[in-house]
C-alpha cells in the first residue's frame, strides 16, 4: 500500500460504471478542476468521494487521466511497470514464433494496461513510442524494465520515437538507421529512424500473410504500397505481376529492397510513385485488370468530426479500385482508423461496390494480430479492419 495517498480528482459526470468496467481513459471535461501536475499519481473519485481507480494526470490535454489500476493498494511505480512488461511479453506466448519472427508489438499501451506507452521490436532493437506527457514520467521504468526483460530477447538498443525526427537513444547508443528483421520468414529492412510509426506497420504482419493465396497466379497491384509489405508476400505468393504505387520515392526504394531481400527480381516487378488515386483513374482509362487489388490507405479519419468525409473517401477509394479488379478478382480493403468501426467500414465497401456497378462476396474480415491486443471495454483499441471480398463476373 503507498505511504501516501496520491491526490485527488472527482468526477462530475456519471462514468463511475465506466471506469469500474475497464475503459483507461477519462477525459477532462468528467472531472472538477484540478491543479494536479503533468505526470502525477492521482486518485479518482465519484462524487461520493469513494475510490474508483488510480492513474496518471496530464494537465495539458483533453484526455486528462489515464487508468492504470483499481487497486486501490496498488502503485503506479517502477515495480507495476517492470510487472506489466513482463506480463505483456509472456502473453505473446504461442502467438510469436520466434524461429520466423523477430519484429513484433511488445506493449500495446492500454490494450497492454501500459496507458500511452507503446514498445515495438526490430530484432535487437527496440522502439518507444509515448503518447502524451504524463505517459513521459514513466520513461525511465519502461527503459529499465525493457533492458532487463529484454537480454533474454537480444536487445541491445532502446530508442525512442516520441519526439524529433530521428528520436533519441535511451540505451546503447544511437542503434543503426536500417535493422534487417524476419516477419513470419519473410525478411525486411526497416527504418527505426525515419519510417512510418516505429519503423514499420507491425499491425499488418498477419494480413499481409493472409492475402497470399489471392495472389497465386494473377497480377497484384497494392496501392499506398509504402515499403512494399503486401507487395513482396503477394510476389512470394505467385503473384505473376506486382504494381506497388505509392506516392513517396523512399518507401518505394524500400520496396525494392524488400523484394531483393527475399530473392525477388525487382525488375519484374513495377513500381509507380505516384497518387494512388491519380494512378487508378489512368489504369481504369488503359483497361488494366487485376487479379488482386489492396487499399491500405493511411487514416482518413484522424477525429470523430472528420468521419463524414473520411466514409465518403474510403467508399470512392473502394469505387476506384473495383473499376481495375478483374471478372471474379479480389479486393483487400483495409482502415486504420478507430474512429470507424467494423460496420461503418464495411458500408463503404457496399456503396462502392454499388458505385462502381460491382456485386461482391465477402470471404474474410479481418483486424489486427495478436500483439496489438484491446481490452473488452476499450473500443477505441480494436482500430484495424481488413475486409477481402471477391467480385461477381462483370
Amino acid at each position: 500500500m503507498p505511504r501516501v495517498r496520491p491526490p485527488r480528482v472527482r468526477l462530475t459526470r456519471d462514468l463511475a460504471r465506466h471506469v469500474r468496467a475497464g475503459h483507461p481513459w477519462i477525459y477532462a471535461d468528467a472531472l472538477a478542476p484540478s491543479d494536479a501536475a503533468t505526470g502525477s499519481v492521482v486518485d479518482v473519485v465519484g462524487s461520493d468521494g469513494k475510490f474508483l481507480a488510480r492513474g496518471l494526470y496530464d494537465a495539458g490535454s483533453p484526455l486528462a487521466v489515464r487508468v492504470f489500476t483499481l487497486d486501490p493498494d496498488e502503485a503506479v511505480d517502477g515495480a507495476l511497470v517492470y510487472r506489466r512488461v513482463a506480463e505483456a511479453l509472456a502473453a505473446r506466448r504461442g502467438a510469436i514464433d520466434a524461429r520466423e519472427t523477430d519484429a513484433f508489438r511488445w506493449v500495446n499501451g492500454e490494450g497492454d494496461f501500459l496507458p500511452g506507452v507503446v514498445v515495438d521490436l526490430y530484432a535487437g532493437v527496440a522502439v518507444l513510442r509515448l503518447d502524451g506527457e504524463a505517459a513521459r514520467s514513466l520513461r525511465d521504468h519502461v527503459v529499465a524494465a525493457v533492458v532487463e526483460i529484454g537480454r533474454s530477447l537480444g536487445v541491445s538498443h532502446v530508442h525512442e520515437r516520441s519526439r524529433g525526427a530521428r528520436g533519441e537513444a535511451l540505451h546503447g547508443g544511437m542503434p543503426p538507421s536500417i535493422v534487417e528483421v524476419r516477419e513470419a520468414g519473410v525478411r525486411f529492412a526497416v527504418d527505426v529512424l525515419h519510417g512510418q510509426k516505429t519503423g514499420t506497420f507491425l499491425d499488418q504482419r498477419e494480413n499481409r500473410r493472409a492475402i497470399r493465396p489471392y495472389a497465386s497466379g494473377v497480377e497484384v497491384a497494392n496501392l499506398f504500397a509504402y515499403s512494399g509489405g503486401f507487395s513482396v508476400n503477394a510476389a512470394l505468393g505467385g503473384a505473376t505481376r506486382v504494381v506497388s504505387v505509392d506516392s513517396a520515392k523512399a518507401a518505394l526504394d524500400g520496396a525494392r529492397i524488400n523484394f531483393a531481400l527475399n530473392g525477388l527480381d525487382p525488375e519484374r516487378h513495377e513500381f509507380a510513385c505516384t497518387d494512388a488515386f491519380e494512378w487508378l483513374a489512368r489504369a481504369r482509362d488503359e483497361g488494366r485488370r487485376f487479379g488482386l487489388v489492396i487499399v491500405d490507405p493511411p487514416s482518413f479519419a484522424p477525429s470523430e468530426k472528420a468521419v463524414p468525409k473520411a466514409l465518403a473517401a474510403y467508399r470512392d477509394l473502394h469505387a476506384a479500385a473495383l473499376a481495375v479488379v478483374a471478372p471474379s478478382g479480389v479486393l483487400a480493403a483495409a482502415s486504420c482508423s478507430s474512429h470507424v468501426g467494423a460496420e461503418a467500414f464495411l458500408g463503404t465497401l457496399r456503396e462502392g461496390a454499388h458505385k462502381a456497378r460491382r456485386s461482391l462476396r465477402v470471404l474474410e474480415v479481418r483486424g489486427q494480430p495478436a500483439d496489438h491486443p484491446s481490452l473488452p471495454a476499450f473500443p477505441e483499441g480494436r482500430y484495424l479492419k481488413m475486409i477481402i471480398a471477391r467480385a461477381r463476373p462483370v
